[in-house]
């Protein structure tokens, strides 16, 4: 899938990935990943170094910020020797590693895995928020939403600049790692247990939890469960400019996204030198 994103993806990632020939003393691997072989330092994975490649693996559950979880599983691939297929954003590569990520079998297994979620959601923002990645794997793959219009008390409007609407949530759980694991926040928690478990801050509502409005769980959200009200207000950004933080002087790079001459987002940069992906 190669659908629309907000931002670019650096070719960075939790482990220092990038060129590792410019790294002294790194022990470098080669893969070949659909035919396209490169080299990647050791303890890169596989998500990561198909990206390095220029090959897009379609995931919901992983944030280059966070620890992986493999929990979505949409990002299985055939390995070469493998008795079953594998997660590429867990599977670190070997040398001499050969990955298939686009079979026929994986294919039939992502669809599957979209199709589940699917069944329980609202049809309108499709269309609405195309450039939502959930929303782009949907339209790859000729999934359509089935769900009705969603419950009341699916939404939450109490919050002055993020607006929750959880009849949007996939379950992949990135705004409750981001809030706990990155940010140290804690607002995000699920309940209930099994197939009743929610997403759920903590408070009776966003507004009445510990949130910082921070951001980070809606920069994580590949659905729009989670949004910023001024993108709801003005649109997407159609262009991305890279400026440095003004308030103290640790230096964190953002990324500001602009509309018709007006700001509309503001998102901590990904390979941020200072900050990596985070903002206060």
């Amino acid at each position: 899938f190669r659908g629309p994103t907000a931002r670019a993806l650096p070719a960075l990632s939790r482990r220092g990935f990038g060129n590792p020939s410019n790294i002294a003393g790194v022990k470098t691997l080669r893969v070949t990943i659909d035919g396209r072989t490169g080299s990647v330092a050791a303890g890169t994975t596989i998500l990561q170094a198909a990206r390095q490649v220029g090959i897009d693996i379609p995931t919901l559950c992983d944030d280059p910020r966070l620890e992986p979880s493999g929990a979505c599983r949409l990002c299985l691939v055939d390995v070469e020797g493998a008795v079953k297929p594998v997660a590429a954003c867990a599977a670190p590569v070997s040398d001499g590693m050969n990955v298939t990520t686009n079979s026929e079998s994986i294919l039939a297994e992502r669809r599957a895995l979209l199709e589940m979620p699917a069944r329980h959601y609202p049809a309108a923002p499709l269309a609405k928020a195309q450039e939502k990645p959930f929303h782009g794997y949907l339209r790859d793959a000729g999934i359509a939403a089935d769900a009705p219009m969603p419950p009341p008390d699916s939404i939450d409007e109490t919050h002055p600049y993020l607006r929750v609407d959880m009849s949007r949530c996939i379950d992949c759980y990135r705004c409750v790692r981001i809030c706990a694991d990155l940010q140290g926040q804690d607002v995000w928690h699920l309940r209930d247990r099994g197939a009743e478990i929610v997403v759920h801050p903590a408070g009776p509502s966003l507004l009445d939890s510990p949130c910082v409005a921070c951001g980070a769980c809606v920069d994580t959200c590949p659905t729009g469960a989670l949004e910023d009200r001024s993108v709801l207000r003005h649109g997407v950004a159609t262009t991305w400019t890279r400026t440095v933080c003004p308030y103290c002087g640790v230096g964190c790079e953002l990324d500001y996204g602009t509309r018709d001459g007006r700001i509309v987002s503001l998102c901590p940069a990904l390979d941020g030198r200072a900050n990596h992906g985070q903002a206060c």
